[in-house]
């Protein structure tokens, strides 16, 4: 119940930041790129925060430019359209196959094209060996893996369900998630991507912006273990205060990036008005934050104005520092506002 407590105190701290916020996606596309590129390195799966975000503004076509920035991108789209589809339908099977679809599409055969994308397994899986026989740990057979799921969502829309604490049954679901692992691939990262999506729809978030896999990727192996020993031995304690520790200190690490992108955002606005420019440019500043790569033609459309306008903008902005060149670019160029950057990704 402490851990409980705790973990509603500090999610109760960062709904509240969101609200002050007139446009909360200022924080929550940063962060949302950020678990894109985290959650995906948990499986093995890396790219760039400049190559996710280049794919994400469409440079190349809107095709990655590599199978793994393909993955990370596919996992951020997931991530998005398991959020937007709560206003169509609850949170269900039909949600995680979405989501398993959208992680999928389009990735190469080393990555996991052979499975078909959105379906539950054919054959058994296992996890922590080559062989099935020095397995650690053997998930649902295959007969057993959508009555499973279906007991599962049961449980997610049974009657009473509000009166129950949103953060214990998002630390069941996980667990239980992963028990039944119900795809050939991808099963963590879906599971990752249900946690936001379930306490969003249950209200215990005002808006989807709390992603754990860069808290879990620091103790993942304690992560793994807490899972299994609920397995092993029906150490749900364990796993609980883990998974409340765990969103305890994602709100803190979020809490702190919200403040520092809201002082990074109030003085580039402050160096724009010292450099007398117009109100339309500072309005691009929060567009800088929900989408901090871009290109003329995109910063433009955004403006509604000509393209010799949003150059004569995007000076304004190169000559501040506020954005940068991407090397290796053209046709059109893309440029990065490297500091919002480097505040996703942690860098200095």
């Amino acid at each position: 119940m402490n851990a409980l407590v705790n973990a509603t105190q500090s999610l109760g701290e960062l709904n509240g930041i969101l609200r002050t916020l007139a446009d909360p996606y200022i924080l929550i596309q940063p962060l949302q790129a950020r678990e894109a590129l985290t959650s995906s390195s948990m499986e093995g799966t890396y790219t760039t925060v400049d190559a996710l975000l280049l794919a994400e503004a469409g440079f190349g076509g809107g095709q990655a430019q590599s199978s793994d920035t393909r993955e990370v991108y596919n996992y951020s789209v997931a991530l998005r359209n398991a959020v937007s589809s709560l206003s169509e339908i609850p949170l269900s099977l039909r949600t995680i196959r979405n989501a398993h679809s959208d992680l999928l599409r389009g990735v190469t055969r080393a990555r996991g094209a052979n499975i078909q994308a959105g379906e539950f397994k054919q054959h058994q899986n296992w996890i922590g060996a080559a062989a099935i026989e020095a397995a650690r740990f053997v998930p649902t057979p295959p007969a057993q893996t959508l009555p499973c799921l279906n007991q599962l969502e049961a449980y997610l829309h049974r009657d009473g369900r509000n009166q129950a604490p949103a953060l214990l049954d998002a630390a069941f679901m996980h667990y239980q998630f992963e028990a039944i692992h119900p795809f050939a691939d991808g099963n963590g990262r879906v599971g990752r991507i249900l946690i936001p999506v379930m306490l969003y729809e249950r209200k215990a978030l005002s808006h989807p912006a709390l992603f754990l896999s860069r808290a879990l990727e620091g103790r993942k192996d304690e992560y793994i273990d807490r899972m299994f020993e609920v397995s092993r031995s029906g150490d749900w304690a364990g796993w609980i205060n883990f998974f409340m520790d765990i969103v305890m200190q994602t709100c803190r690490e979020t809490i702190a990036t919200a403040d520092k992108l809201l002082l990074m955002r109030e003085r580039y606005r402050t160096q724009l008005q010292e450099a007398g420019r117009s109100a339309l440019l500072l309005s691009t500043v929060d567009r800088l934050f929900i989408h901090p790569v871009f290109s003329i033609p995109q910063l433009a459309g955004s403006l509604s104005v000509t393209y010799p306008a949003a150059q004569k903008h995007l000076n304004t902005l190169l000559r501040l520092n506020i954005v940068q060149e991407i090397e290796g670019t053209s046709y059109p160029k893309y440029f990065a506002a490297r500091e919002i950057l480097n505040a996703i990704t942690g860098q200095d």
